[in-house]
């Protein structure tokens, strides 16, 4: 039991356990697994790789929360395992079965996760200082996306879609933008100033379909804030929203490389 005290001094409790990807997740997923087995049926000695076992857990659980599943196995440490077995399981076999039936279940949830997609942000990493805030609000609207389960939460995507754009209008509202002898938008209005936005910086009859696929596009990120509406909806419009803000991003960037 020496080492499980040993553990609590573990520096690396202190530290957030990284982020991995869904390949990564499911090796150290049947990695843990493996442990449990060998611990339970005579394999490896808990003292041995309890430490270790608790560590690679941590950061199990914390990825299995981000993506909106409980984590796959109900015990912080070997030796909870142990007590477990102990009193519900008798047979090798029994725990074999168990934690095989816990492993499954954990990696359907994973393919389900993969087969529903995510959000593909090919900019994830742009760091022009006026977009900051909104790359960060981009970042949260993914993370609600991976976690919606319902409609309640499909509506919540929509949402947070709705307040992006409402930011990203209120970025591109440039009066110099304006046509002369033309009102202004109002500053909350930023499907207008999206208008003018694709009217200034995708001019021209080549650029006919890029101002009318944008507009669409706009249109479906709207979609989901209320109605009756499925995952593949909140997915479309999270998507349409990535879609519309790194597009202006790109105009933009165009433009000044121009001048």
């Amino acid at each position: 039991m020496s080492d499980a005290i040993d553990g609590l001094f573990d520096p690396s409790r202190n530290e957030p356990p990284p982020a991995v990807d869904l390949d990564t997740l499911r090796a150290l997923l049947q990695a843990q697994a493996n442990t449990i087995v060998a611990v339970g049926t005579g394999g490896e000695r808990i003292q041995n790789v309890d430490a270790r076992w608790q560590r690679d857990t941590r950061t199990l659980n914390a990825n299995f929360r981000r993506l909106g599943l409980k984590p796959p196995f109900p015990w912080n440490g070997l030796w909870d395992w142990y007590g477990y077995y102990s009193q519900n399981l008798a047979s090798y076999h029994e725990r074999r079965t168990y934690v095989r039936e816990l492993t499954q279940e954990a990696l359907a949830q994973l393919d389900q996760i993969e087969t529903r997609g995510g959000i593909h942000d090919p900019a994830a990493d742009d760091d022009t200082p006026t977009w900051e805030n909104l790359n960060g609000r981009i970042s949260g609207l993914i993370e609600e996306y991976s976690t919606a389960r319902d409609r309640d939460g499909w509506q919540d995507v929509g949402r947070r879609s709705r307040e992006i754009l409402i930011d990203f209008g209120k970025l591109i509202a440039d009066p110099a933008i304006v046509p002369a002898g033309q009102e202004a938008p109002k500053g909350a209005d930023a499907k207008a100033w999206f208008d003018l936005f694709l009217a200034a910086y995708a001019q021209g009859r080549d650029k006919a379909e890029l101002r009318s696929t944008m507009r669409a596009v706009w249109d479906l990120s709207q979609k989901v804030t209320h109605g009756d509406i499925a995952d593949v909806d909140a997915f479309a419009a999270a998507q349409a929203t990535v879609l519309v803000v790194r597009t202006a991003q790109k105009m933009l960037r165009d433009a000044e490389q121009e001048e």
